[in-house]
């Protein structure tokens, strides 16, 4: 047979090519990853700790979804007096409303639907940062891993999902909203629109979260650095879009309470319940007794968390011990932010009569936030303790680490500045700093890949010395081979 059939009829087998991986797949690649790791732990420990006989508490935000069930409006029963109020901030209870609706009020099917909803919500809060910390240092990526693998795995960031609260919820809208406002993919008036919104729904879950938007309009005018039309621009947009979203609430609380409310009533009542004779500075007055309940337990994971449930409740509300039952007597015939407002007089009347002790409550509240609230059983659990000792001592040597890169970093430095020192001044929590710590999570990350970077020049150093040693050893031998070769033999 001819060759030139042979080489037609015979196929022609094409050599394989790897196709290899662009950087952009493996970070979508990782961030999958991460995302289902992380939805992962939250999920198991949802599912490991829910018992239907022992929900979670529900506290005023229950209580308000049950008055909207059953068609009473947003109302709770505070200090003393039901009615319309302003004490919550209203997506909170309308979310748990909603569960309510469908499955039942304080049901095992609503509450677990709410930490498995909360579970998504912190999963999707560790990608939130990722995305947060690249925009910042997109030059530096490894800090925006090492920050999301800290998310993803701090205790307390887990362990929340499991409550009724809205420090889940704070935390990551204020995550996004600064994601979508510094990030240069979303340096338009598109953007500036999203981050108003969610600004607004930020609002409308935690008010607090207010001190924190003055800060980000400043940096989204200056833009890269520098004041300009487009940046003025897009903070007004922001500003109109977010003031668009609460304006329905606080109008509504103006024809409740027949007065102007910024979406809660309750900073004079807040204030108070951490400045008076009897206060630590928190809303709680811790008892001895609550300390061996947290010890009382089996030793399982539902076993711990309920103790601690227990150890919690023991403790005495600045509440009960001040105002049950005839303290509410002072407040008959008057409306809430009214009754709001006699309690700040108090505490301001008991800040002027012992300024020393204010001071003193204004250091142990400065404590309790960057450590652990000793009035709370639930920080006296050893792996909070190591978490939060691991936590700041990372968070400090980030900043050092990140500090030439502070002109990126700002806001985030000013944002935690302000509303800790919000917190210092007037009444502290454990899950008051939730919100905070995913910024600083982003200094964790500088620290974090500084010590690795570090790890791994000692690694290349030691290599080398090592290489170094073995070919002076080599040249040694061979120097001695050529000697002795070269000597001549004795006699």
């Amino acid at each position: 047979m001819p060759t030139s059939l042979t080489n037609a009829a015979t196929p022609r087998v094409q050599p394989t090519r790897l196709k290899s991986r662009t950087p952009g797949q493996t970070r979508r690649r990782g961030i999958v990853f991460l995302g289902l790791t992380a939805l992962a732990l939250r999920v198991a420990l949802v599912l490991a700790l829910f018992d239907p006989g022992h929900l979670p508490f529900t506290y005023e935000h229950g209580e308000i979804a049950e008055n909207l069930l059953a068609g009473r409006g947003f109302t709770v029963n505070f200090l003393g007096f039901e009615g319309p109020t302003s004490q919550q901030a209203p997506l909170y209870p309308a979310l748990l409303a909603g569960l309510y609706w469908a499955f039942g009020p304080e049901s095992p099917g609503a509450m677990l639907t709410l930490q498995l909803l909360q579970a998504a919500a912190g999963s999707a809060l560790v990608l939130c940062l990722a995305w947060l910390s690249w925009s910042l240092l997109p030059e530096r990526p490894a800090i925006g891993w090492a920050a999301a693998v800290l998310a993803a795995i701090h205790p307390a960031h887990i362990y929340m999902v499991t409550h009724v609260q809205v420090a889940l919820w704070g935390a990551l809208l204020l995550t996004l909203v600064i994601a979508v406002s510094l990030s240069p993919q979303w340096r338009n008036r598109r953007g500036a629109a999203l981050a108003g919104l969610l600004a607004g729904l930020l609002l409308l879950i935690e008010p607090i979260m207010a001190l924190a938007l003055p800060i980000l309009a400043l940096a989204v005018a200056r833009g890269e650095g520098r004041w300009s039309y487009q940046g003025l621009a897009r903070a007004a947009i922001m500003a109109a879009v977010c003031t668009a979203a609460i304006a329905p609430w606080v109008w509504r609380n103006a024809r409740v309470h027949g007065e102007f409310v910024f979406i809660k009533s309750t900073f004079g009542y807040a204030f108070w319940q951490g400045n008076n004779p009897a206060s630590w500075g928190t809303d709680k007055v811790p008892k001895p007794s609550a300390e061996s309940l947290r010890r009382t337990h089996d030793g399982s994971l539902s076993g711990i968390d309920r103790a601690l449930w227990e150890a919690r409740h023991e403790t005495i509300y600045i509440d009960d011990l001040l105002l049950k039952p005839d303290g509410y007597r002072q407040f008959a015939g008057l409306t809430e932010p009214e009754r709001s407002r006699l309690l700040e007089r108090e505490a301001w009347s008991f800040i002027a009569a012992q300024p020393r002790r204010y001071a003193q409550l204004c250091l142990q509240r400065l404590r309790y936030f960057l450590l652990w609230d000793e009035t709370n059983p639930k920080a006296a659990n050893w792996l909070y303790r190591a978490a939060t000792l691991a936590w700041l001592g990372l968070s400090l040597a980030g900043l050092a680490a990140c500090w030439k890169d502070r002109g990126k970093l700002w806001p985030t430095f000013a944002i935690c500045a302000a509303i800790g020192l919000f917190h210092t001044l007037t009444i502290v929590s454990a899950r008051f700093r939730i919100p905070l710590e995913p910024m600083t999570f982003v200094w964790c990350g500088a620290a974090v890949a500084a010590i690795l970077a570090r790890v791994q020049r000692a690694r290349v150093i030691a290599t080398c010395l090592t290489l170094m040693q073995s070919a002076c050893t080599a040249l040694g031998n061979a120097a001695r081979w050529r000697w002795h070769r070269g000597t001549p033999a004795r006699p």
